[in-house]
């Protein structure tokens, strides 16, 4: 779900719309209320009822979860960005020394093979954090108008993405960003590698959502659909055998869940990515160091990927950007397919999902140091 931003005096606010989830929610639990009132008086009325509520409640519930709330402070303290960061089941306050972003980028972005305009902070380094995106230019400007006046930094407008983003030519000298409290990141520093392992976990209340997302389904079908329509023995069984099979679905993806694993690897020469579930590992992406030009984070709720690019992803991001600008329709399914391929073999794409703001500038830190 895209992210609202709103500006007051001297501070910045970034949230997830709850409006949805919050209606959803609540229309769940008046169907739920409703059908469990009438039980008995207007079947099957009301075990639609009481099932749809379930359903809707749940989702309703389950999003709430996912909801994050950025407030951040500017000359609260002096020198420091004080920021206080909310999600769906935990607040945590954190800061960010002023000098660590030294200005606001405007570039065309591609979201989910989508060219639209987004609005960075950029760290010495040139590693980007990704603040909001438009799909309209004159809404991007207008916004960007209103962070420089918060933040003070200076803006510059790119038409397409630069090549030369990292600066590889000082030596790294990282400001103090601290791991929060509690951080699912592990960190592995030899002398042959460096690794960075972290986890993507649901809160154990999204997993009895999912549950009951479930049981709603289940209850409408167990209920309603097979007592009225009176299937002979081969589809009744054939029904429960699919719900066993979306079951087992839903207790693998619980399941993989809770030990699946984001691993990034620094070796000398390159930096490797994959996901790892036990001893297997999969989705692995191999970059050389020499060919890294993007590092990317982001805030932004609709897509909180971290992503690392190279030379000629950034040439082609820039050709799929142009191309599509000049002619969306004749060129937009195959560009498409080629988006899909740059993305494939030139970015890596780091599952930022429910990770602390602070835990990914951690992450933006620790690569930079090993580039």
């Amino acid at each position: 779900m895209k992210s609202k931003v709103k500006f007051s005096t001297n501070s910045i606010k970034i949230h997830t719309p709850i409006t949805v989830p919050f209606i959803v929610s609540v229309f769940g639990a008046l169907l739920c209320s409703i059908g469990a009132y009438k039980l008995g008086y207007i079947y099957p009325f009301d075990h639609i009822l009481i099932g749809l509520g379930i359903i809707f409640f749940a989702m309703g519930l389950f999003s709430f979860l996912n909801t994050k709330y950025y407030k951040i402070l500017i000359n609260e303290d002096p020198g420091y960005y004080s920021l206080v960061e909310s999600t769906g089941w935990d607040i945590s306050p954190f800061k960010i020394p002023y000098k660590y972003f030294t200005e606001i980028i405007v570039q065309r972005i591609i979201n989910k093979n989508k060219p639209e305009f987004g609005v960075l902070l950029k760290n010495r380094k040139g590693a980007l954090l990704l603040i909001s995106r438009f799909s309209d230019e004159e809404k991007t400007l207008s916004f960007t108008n209103e962070l420089e006046k918060t933040i003070g930094l200076p803006v510059t407008i790119n038409h397409e993405v630069p090549y030369n983003m990292i600066d590889k030519t000082h030596t790294h000298d990282p400001y103090n960003i601290n791991l929060p409290d509690n951080s699912r990141i592990r960190v592995i520093e030899r002398k042959e590698f460096q690794e960075l392992i972290w986890n993507i976990r649901y809160h154990p209340l999204q997993v009895v959502f999912m549950f009951c997302i479930y049981y709603g389904f289940y209850h409408i079908i167990d209920i309603i659909v097979l007592p009225m329509y009176k299937f002979n023995n081969i589809i009744t069984i054939g029904v429960y055998v699919i719900l066993g099979v979306i079951l087992s679905i839903l207790l693998t993806v619980v399941i993989s869940n809770l030990f699946e694993t984001h691993n990034v690897i620094i070796n000398k020469d390159s930096i490797v990515f994959f996901n790892k579930i036990f001893w297997k590992k999969s989705g692995e992406i191999k970059i050389k160091k020499a060919d890294i030009a993007f590092i990317r984070s982001s805030i932004e709720f609709s897509n909180e990927d971290m992503v690392i690019g190279t030379l000629n992803g950034v040439n082609g991001l820039n050709s799929y950007i142009n191309k599509f600008s000049e002619n969306k329709k004749h060129v937009k399914k195959v560009m498409n397919k080629k988006a899909k391929q740059i993305f494939r073999k030139e970015f890596i794409k780091l599952n930022g999902t429910h990770l602390k703001l602070g835990e990914k500038l951690f992450i933006d830190q620790f690569i930079l140091k090993y580039l």
